[in-house]
């Protein structure tokens, strides 16, 4: 006999990002959470074996194909590195990562948050746990550091 608790609560993971140069957001937008990041996610609170390093990197890229929930990798990945902030407050975690402008000096048209113990400075690597399009063009002659922002909101 099988048993289902009837509850009202659900869980729904929203996100945000925020793309910054100089410090001025120059590029925002909803992200989409994929199906292998929903998947990483119960996988992480199961405690299965690879699960247990959360999002770990950021990836820029260049492709312009709308993300799906079917997505696993960005289209064009053309640079990563590893997030340097995270806090959680409250059912809100907030994470940060900086790109240097002699990585990121490209005309920026999706971004990517990585996890998974798979997951590592090289393209494609890891689970693609979030996935946006934004706009901007950093490939001129002087392009700049970017930061870029992300909240996500784990609610019902």
């Amino acid at each position: 006999m099988r048993h289902e608790l009837k509850t009202k609560d659900r869980l729904k993971i929203t996100g945000w990002v925020k793309l910054l140069a100089n410090g001025k957001v120059v590029a925002e937008s909803h992200n989409l959470i994929t199906t292998v990041g929903k998947a990483l996610v119960g996988d992480m609170l199961i405690d299965v074996s690879g699960y247990d390093t959360g999002l770990t990197y950021c990836a820029i890229g260049t492709g312009t194909t709308t993300p799906t929930v079917a997505n696993t990798t960005l289209v064009t990945e053309t640079a990563r590195t590893t997030i340097t902030y995270k806090e959680r407050s409250s059912n809100t975690l907030f994470l940060q990562t900086l790109f240097l402008a002699a990585n990121c000096n490209v005309f920026i048209k999706e971004v990517g948050l990585f996890g998974h113990s798979t997951a590592s400075g090289a393209a494609n690597s890891g689970v693609l746990f979030a996935r946006a399009l934004l706009s901007y063009d950093n490939s001129g002659g002087s392009p700049v550091d970017l930061t870029l922002q992300w909240r996500i909101t784990l609610g019902s």
